[in-house]
């Protein structure tokens, strides 16, 4: 056996809890800022469009195109 495959076979990712759900967060507010036109938000602040309003000027912010 190489010491190539052994090394590959060895190696994992064992992550605590806590990145796992951090990283899970951070893709939800991607997903939320970058892809979310009103559905998540709606539902989220059910009073006003203020939320909703903040993830358009957060598309502006990364540069993603929306309008």
């Amino acid at each position: 056996m190489s010491s190539i495959s052994a090394a590959a076979r060895t190696t994992a990712v064992n992550l605590p809890t806590w990145a796992w759900l951090a990283m899970v967060l951070a893709l939800g507010m991607l997903y939320a800022v970058t892809f979310d036109t009103g559905f998540l938000s709606s539902h989220v602040a059910s009073s006003s469009m203020y939320l909703h309003e903040l993830f358009h000027d957060g598309r502006h912010l990364f540069g993603v195109p929306c309008h």
